[in-house]
């Protein structure tokens, strides 16, 4: 005579389900908590030798912008704005990356794809 849930045993890791249920539910409060973080967190990246830096936070808003060499000027200057400002750019997408898959991993998530969606965020980085 068959178990009552020797049907179920064949369906692997579903017994799970009930587990990222919880974990998922949790997701929007966690997901709160990342970006607040994130708002204190900081990145920078120079340009020109270093006489462009721009800081930003881990959401990607920019916080200061320094430019000490007093001798760049026009189109050169604001190469070096556009070259810090798109570094710090990627820095802060792949601090904020990382800080997701942490929190996915502490909260035992396995997410399908999740990989995938973050590499597209990041711009494949």
């Amino acid at each position: 005579m068959k178990e009552p849930f020797d049907m179920f045993k064949g369906l692997g890791n579903l017994g799970n389900i009930a587990s990222m249920m919880g974990s998922l539910q949790q997701l929007p409060d966690r997901m709160r908590e990342l970006n607040d973080r994130m708002k204190d967190e900081s990145v920078s990246a120079s340009s020109a030798g270093g006489s462009v830096e721009v800081v930003m936070n881990g959401t990607g808003e920019v916080q200061s912008v320094r430019i000490s060499d007093e001798s760049l000027a026009g189109s050169e200057l604001e190469s070096a704005i556009v070259e810090a400002t798109n570094a710090a750019g990627a820095a802060a997408k792949k601090l904020y990356a990382e800080s997701i898959t942490n929190m996915v991993d502490d909260m035992d998530l396995k997410l399908p794809g999740l990989d995938s969606v973050i590499s597209t965020l990041t711009g494949g980085n």
